[in-house]
Formats: structure tokens, C-alpha cells, sequence
């Protein structure tokens, strides 16, 4: 499956009150978490049952809620009450990761899917897409966090989806940040020229992610995940 294949084997499908989007799993101290855009799930407490597709069913998944990130920072860190992805190694970090670089984005766009059977225990593959680089704000430490702007066309159902790129020499990729979503205009809309009272929305091709280290930081301060065996 190549480079990305320990980052499909951990990218999910997932569904909260009817709407559906992308979690994917990290791996830490012996111990499984799910990682996920917070606006995905409104502050539900302590615990929160989430949905996963698995054997074309979705299937109810009861998690603890470790952890949502303060201020802008749209992430969130459930504990599963079991691995729900091989225990495959694999580093999540942004270290290494330079302006105008190709990076990756997976996650499930308007329900799209690809269905291995067993050679992903049942669960379905995400669509992959490709992007550039276009900003890093990674030494911020306020309510705005640390983030990526990406040149690519996000639809909806990536949130929460896991944003990958690999350093040279590197076998496998590695998760450097979590999709947000991306940045949008009202464009004016005219009839035969003349501007009318209407107005769309249009994607702008600027992607939002979230670097993936402030879930490292509240896993650290919130041990707690699924052990692995």
C-alpha cells in the first residue's frame, strides 16, 4: 500500500448527531487515542458516543472525552474503550515539514469510500488529496494556536481528517496536523451582467490544520487511552 499505508489503516469514518466526518487514531506511551476537529463534536462532557462505519454498518463506539483544545484551536482527543487500528509505528510530528511542500490530506468527502474488505479489517480506505504548503504558524502559543494553511480543495466530511508528509529517506509517512476546514468567500452573484441581491459560497482553496502537537500536549496531560496490547 505504500508510504500512506500506516496512515490508512488508522483514518476513520466516523458520525455524531447525523453529520459525518473523519477521526483517525495516534498511538502513545503503550496507548491508543482518536483524534478529531472539535467543532465535530459540541461540548458533550466527559463522555461521547461516536459512530464508525465498519463492515458497511455504523457502529456505536462509547469514547471518554480526554481532552478539546482551548480557545480557537479546533481539535479534540476522545479515549476509546479499545484499539480500534493496528498498533503500526508511526511519528506525529511537524518537525522537518518546510513552506512549499506536497503534503497529503485524508478523510471521507461527501460519504466517498473505498471498501477492502479484509485487507483493512472491514474498515473502508479514505480518499486522498494532495497539497502545498502555503504558511506555517507554528510557534504560536495563544488562543490561535498552531496551524498550517494548505493550497487544496477541501470538501466537506475532511474535518477532523489527519494532514501526513514524509521526510526524505523516510519509509513511512508521518501526521502533522488535523484538518479544521478551509476558508471561504461570498462571491456576488449577476444576471446578464447586473449585480443581483444574491451572493454564493465559494471555497477559496486556503485548507486550515491544526498542528498535530497540541494533541501530543493533552495526551501528555490526559493519559488515559485504550492499551495496547
Amino acid at each position: 500500500m505504500g508510504p500512506l499505508s500506516n496512515i490508512l489503516q488508522r483514518t476513520f469514518r466516523m458520525q455524531f448527531d447525523g453529520e459525518t466526518a473523519t477521526c483517525f487514531t495516534v498511538d502513545m506511551y503503550r496507548k491508543q487515542y482518536i483524534v478529531t476537529a472539535r467543532h465535530v463534536l459540541p461540548d458533550t462532557g466527559r463522555s461521547v458516543t461516536i459512530e464508525v462505519q465498519h463492515e458497511g454498518e455504523w457502529k456505536r463506539l462509547d469514547c471518554m472525552v480526554l481532552a478539546r483544545a482551548p480557545g480557537d484551536i479546533d481539535l479534540c482527543v476522545l479515549a476509546p474503550p479499545h484499539p480500534i487500528s493496528p498498533p503500526v509505528a508511526i511519528a506525529s510530528s511537524t518537525r522537518g515539514i518546510v513552506l512549499g511542500q506536497d503534503v497529503y490530506f485524508l478523510g471521507f468527502p461527501y460519504g466517498l469510500q473505498s471498501e477492502v474488505g479484509e485487507l483493512n479489517g472491514g474498515f473502508p480506505f479514505p480518499l486522498v488529496k494532495k497539497a502545498c504548503v502555503s504558511m506555517l504558524f507554528l510557534d504560536g502559543n495563544g488562543k490561535d494556536g498552531r496551524y498550517l494553511l494548505l493550497d487544496g480543495v477541501n470538501n466537506p466530511g475532511f474535518s477532523g481528517g489527519p494532514v501526513v508528509f514524509s521526510l526524505p529517506g523516510e519509509e513511512n509517512a508521518r501526521i502533522a496536523a488535523v484538518i479544521a476546514g478551509y476558508r471561504f468567500v461570498w462571491d456576488k452573484v449577476y444576471l446578464d451582467d447586473k449585480e443581483t441581491a444574491l451572493a454564493v459560497r465559494s471555497n477559496t482553496g486556503i485548507i486550515m490544520a491544526y498542528s498535530i502537537e497540541h494533541a501530543i500536549e493533552m495526551i501528555r496531560a490526559n493519559p488515559g487511552g485504550a492499551s495496547i496490547i
